[in-house]
């Protein structure tokens, strides 16, 4: 859902969740070493016949590139492209958040132990009150951010449970590795994913509008 930050990408994300669904009681199966051996075997040498006459070939240059294959940026130090010219701007304080998302926007009132804010920004269209605002949290190797949307957030809700943040409902993805707590509240869509623990995750949460 944003800019270069230090925080868990999508796919360690994915990994992640694809391993916790996998550990759940009746998922697993079982094949036997034997089995396995003897079907990488077939696997390889089908490989080696298929791929035999590709290596006989003679090399063919690559196409060049098309007109279409990159799009110019948009201006400012936008993140996108002429078909998504998204604006990426670094923010000084709290209340330049507030500025440029809105007066509603509600954040964090206490960190998580140990980690510092370390970056802020925004991130929307040009001349228009900010679509995202995002607030990066590093303590060590470890990465928390916490983002206001008013995009609905995707997430794949068979991995997650619901739970309460404050008086609103939310989705908690919960592992010793990451942890996503997502919920809405007044029609803005928040989120905290890092490495936390469950527990100081909902506490960071519970402090936002507080």
């Amino acid at each position: 859902m944003l800019f270069s930050r230090m925080e868990l990408s999508d796919e360690v994300k994915r990994k992640i969740r694809q391993q916790a669904a996998a550990e759940k009681p009746g998922r697993r199966l079982g094949l036997p070493k034997a089995w396995m051996a003897g079907a990488a075997a077939v696997v390889a040498a089908v490989v080696i016949i298929a791929g035999y006459p590709m290596l006989q070939q003679t090399n063919v240059p690559a196409p060049a590139a098309s007109p279409s294959a990159s799009l110019p940026a948009a201006s400012g130090g936008a993140a996108g492209s002429e078909l998504s010219p998204l604006v990426t701007t670094p923010l000084g304080s709290v209340e330049d958040a507030k500025a440029g998302f809105g007066p509603d926007l509600l954040v964090p009132k206490a960190l998580p132990e140990g980690f510092s804010l370390t970056k802020m920004e925004t991130v929307g269209m040009e001349n228009e009150p900010a679509r995202d605002v995002i607030f990066t949290y590093v303590s060590g190797d470890k990465t928390v951010t916490f983002v206001a949307s008013r995009s609905p957030a995707a997430f794949p809700a068979e991995l997650f449970t619901k739970t309460q943040v404050g008086d609103a409902d939310g989705f908690v993805f919960a592992q010793p590795e990451l942890t996503e707590l997502f919920w809405t509240k007044d029609g803005i869509q928040y989120s905290v994913t890092g490495q936390l623990s469950a527990e100081d995750t909902m506490k960071f949460a519970e402090s936002v509008g507080s």
